[in-house]
């Protein structure tokens, strides 16, 4: 199955082949792109700094309120080769991922793409476009991406992201101006709509990449997020909650028979802050936070996290948007000091940066002795700082302390 090369994503072998990450910035309205992958109503800023999700997507016309039940998969199961959980931190995605990845099957030649599902009953509320890449550091791609948001009530919704085609029963209910920009690859920020789908519906098709599912469940704030306002218009990954949780039987088990992370909890983890440890997210200071670094080559080079593995989660993982100028991820020699029990009082640490070797199918890659990339020198500081720097190319014992060019972190 041939996977496109994608800008913004490190490269990893998946299931014997060369795949990447597939999605990596929202549709574009100038040189940076929209902040907001799936736009933002009026007056949606709430008085703690985060966003109120049914007025970002919904503009306060949401029905009904809890979660739903999914009687259907976002892709057929006879469709999808594997699935990918949330936490993956691969290329610009520097802090752990807020979706789950299905793989569809190898298309045949002259094939058909693979039917993209509702799961439940609700409103299509936004629908963007993404035609290229504004400001990357990464490799680029030709952008034909659909994304969408579903509201199920005012406070749970569905995310889908790469889609290659939309149903004509979703294309006829937009108006000719926004097929027309889609038929003619024109960017722009997403349509906000309301075009009503059932479960099972198909909304789009989906092949040779992979299909971005997530669902945010705005009754629920992840307690792994230490300043949820620093998430700005991505205020959903606060409130992004397990998929298999609203599954039922038989159909919860047939999808996690095809979910390689086998540790709990199996739809994986993005948020992994604890105060006064080094676990978890951090933003360069003075950057605002997730989506506010105004670097040209991307918001990421802002970005930083020690987490863990997001299929096998004793593994530590450093990920780093500004590695050498782009960012990068790594796994530690030695696999410690744990980023949980890092403290102010144990002073400045080491990590030496290896290459990754597990996959997203958690099958080891590489030789045991992988390529050593550098050092890291980190050290807590009061107030929920860091500071921070990287040794490109030395060991740990040629790092002796740190220089001017060490950044500070904040969360």
């Amino acid at each position: 199955m041939k996977r496109p090369a994608i800008a913004g994503c490190l490269s990893f072998v998946f299931l014997g082949l060369v795949a990447v990450h597939a999605s990596q910035r929202p549709p574009e309205t100038g040189k940076r792109g929209d902040a907001s992958p799936q736009g933002r109503g009026p007056d949606a800023r709430q008085p703690d700094g985060t966003f109120d999700l049914a007025m970002m997507w919904s503009r306060g016309q949401a029905v009904g309120k809890g979660p739903v039940r999914f009687t259907h998969s976002p892709m057929r199961l006879e469709d999808i080769e594997i699935l990918v959980p949330y936490g993956l931190v691969v290329g610009g995605h520097v802090t752990p991922i807020d979706h789950q990845y299905y793989y569809p099957k190898p298309v045949p030649p002259g094939g058909e793409h693979f039917d993209v599902r509702a799961p439940a009953d609700g409103f299509i509320v936004t629908i963007g476009h993404r035609v290229r890449m504004y400001g990357s550091s990464e490799r680029q791609r030709d952008y034909d991406d659909y994304q969408l948001v579903i509201e199920h009530s005012s406070t749970f919704y569905t995310n889908y992201d790469l889609l290659t085609k939309l149903d004509s029963a979703i294309l006829d209910k937009l108006g000719s101006s926004a097929r027309d920009k889609f038929a003619k690859k024109v960017g722009g920020s997403p349509h906000q709509v309301r075009i009503p789908v059932k479960a099972g519906q198909v909304i789009g098709k989906v092949a040779g990449r992979s299909l971005d599912f997530g669902v945010v469940n705005s009754e629920v704030t992840l307690r792994g997020f230490l300043t949820p306002a620093m998430y700005g218009h991505y205020a959903w990954r606060i409130h992004t909650v397990d998929p298999f949780d609203y599954f039922d039987e038989p159909l919860k088990g047939q999808l996690l028979a095809l979910n390689p992370r086998k540790a709990e909890p199996r739809g994986g983890k993005i948020d992994y802050d604890i105060d006064g440890r080094l676990v978890g997210n951090w933003f360069k200071e003075g950057t605002g936070g997730y989506d506010g670094n105004r670097d040209p080559r991307g918001y990421w080079m802002g970005h930083l996290a020690f987490v863990y593995h997001h299929i096998d989660p004793s593994k530590i993982i450093v990920s780093i948007g500004d590695f050498d100028g782009r960012p990068r991820q790594f796994m530690v020699k030695g696999n410690g000091p744990d980023p949980a029990e890092v403290t102010r009082d144990g002073g400045p640490v080491k990590y030496e940066l290896i290459q990754p070797n597990i996959n997203s199918s958690g099958k080891e890659m590489f030789s045991p002795n992988p390529q050593m990339f550098g050092t890291v020198l980190v050290e807590l500081l009061e107030g929920r700082r860091l500071r921070f720097e990287v040794f490109v190319g030395r060991s740990a014992r040629e790092v002796r302390g740190f220089s001017e060019a060490a950044a500070i972190y904040e969360r």
